[in-house]
This record gives C-alpha cells, sequence and structure tokens, in this order.
C-alpha cells in the first residue's frame, strides 16, 4: 500500500530540512500534571571506583593537590526531552554555612541528540581529598595540615545528587529548606524527586592492604 500524499509530503518536508542542515524544533518535556515525577535513575552497578568504601592511604608523598581520585556515573533518564541537573557534595552537613554544592547551580545533562538514548554520562569529578582535610590549629604543630585527621582515621563522604527538578533556593544566610541546595521541587500538584550516590572516602596508615593514593 502506497502511503497517503500528505504523508510523502512531510517526509519530503523532514528530510530536506535534515539535508539542509535547519534545525528541527526541539520537543519539550512534559510530566504528569500531578502525583510525583520519576527522578532519573544512578546506574549503581556502573560507578567509578565500583567500591562505596575507598581506602585513602593516609601518608601518601607529595602535594596535596597531587592526589586526584576521579569519580564518575551514567543515568537511566525514560524521559529522554528533559535536562537533568547533577549536584556533588562533600560531607554535607545542611547545619553549616559551607553546605553549597562543589560547583555552581545549573549543572546540566541536556537530553540525547536522537531522542531515544536513555543513558546519559554525568561529567566526572576529580577530587582531592586531602584538600578537604581540618587542620589542627594550635598545639602539638602537625608535620602537614590536615595530617592529624589523616591518621585519625577521618572520613569524607562524597555525594552525587541529581534530579529533574530542584527547588529554588533563597539568598543566604537564610536557607529555603532544611536540606539546602538538594530539596527537590514541590508544587501544588507534583513532586520531584532526587537520587543521591554516595562514596565514603577513608583514611588508613600506609601500608594497608588496598589503600591508595589516587584513581584510577
Amino acid at each position: 500500500m502506497k502511503p497517503p500524499l500528505p504523508a510523502l509530503g512531510a517526509l519530503a518536508i523532514l528530510l530536506g530540512a535534515m539535508l539542509g542542515g535547519c534545525p528541527l524544533p526541539q520537543t519539550l518535556p512534559e510530566y504528569p500534571t500531578s502525583g510525583t515525577i520519576t527522578p532519573p535513575r544512578i546506574q549503581s552497578d556502573n560507578v567509578t571506583p565500583i567500591e562505596s568504601v575507598i581506602l585513602v592511604d593516609a601518608g601518601c608523598a607529595g602535594l596535596d593537590t597531587d592526589h586526584v581520585f576521579r569519580l564518575s556515573a551514567t543515568l537511566i533518564d525514560e524521559n529522554t526531552f528533559e535536562p537533568v541537573e547533577y549536584r556533588w557534595f562533600v560531607d554535607y552537613d545542611p547545619q553549616r554555612s559551607t553546605v553549597r554544592p562543589l560547583f555552581p547551580t545549573g549543572q546540566f545533562i541536556p537530553g540525547p541528540n536522537d531522542g531515544i538514548t536513555i543513558e546519559r554520562v554525568v561529567p566526572p569529578l576529580d577530587l582531592q581529598p586531602y584538600t578537604f582535610d581540618p587542620p589542627l590549629f594550635g598545639s602539638p604543630t602537625e608535620s602537614r595540615p590536615g595530617q592529624n585527621f589523616r591518621d585519625g582515621g577521618g572520613l569524607h563522604i562524597v555525594e552525587l545528587v541529581v534530579s529533574n527538578a530542584f527547588a529554588s533556593e533563597d539568598p543566604a544566610p537564610v536557607p529555603a529548606h532544611t536540606r539546602p541546595w538538594r530539596t527537590p521541587l514541590k508544587t501544588d500538584t507534583q513532586t520531584f524527586e532526587t537520587q543521591v550516590y554516595r562514596w565514603v572516602f577513608h583514611y588508613v596508615p600506609t601500608g594497608t592492604a588496598g589503600a591508595l593514593c589516587s584513581y584510577p
């Protein structure tokens, strides 16, 4: 059966636009008018490092900035037309004034160009855990800033938080939410959600099996 002439005409117009380099109209994301909006899903089997607890050598030589751990993740999002925002946090504590994400908000992963692919790659984070170690002020003097924290088995919690809609925040110093910068948007009829993945960086003595100074 031959397609009707109007269909052939529409197809010809579409092919002409593609071959001529003309941009096609972009579809805007559509959400249910009420209820819970499913967030993108972090693929926990594809994160790197795959270990949720990373052992960090407390006595790595060199500068603090020499020790880099690259964290990466991929998402699955069935809504291929929505942008996804991602936020990285280190040692998140809603009671602290330094609770903001590592980077300015508005870091988005756009939808796929083909409108079909449901997997998206989160831009990796190059974490330098030594630069987050609190120094000891007073006596005794540390051999290196933050060394007492490392020698004492200190921890850092790194979190990747993603959502298709975060709530807006009021300017500091008064936060708009009890969990600033990671509260999802909620309207009168819609409730968005977040997805979180956590890595724990745990300092251990030099010589401990599996202890790292960088990754990969």
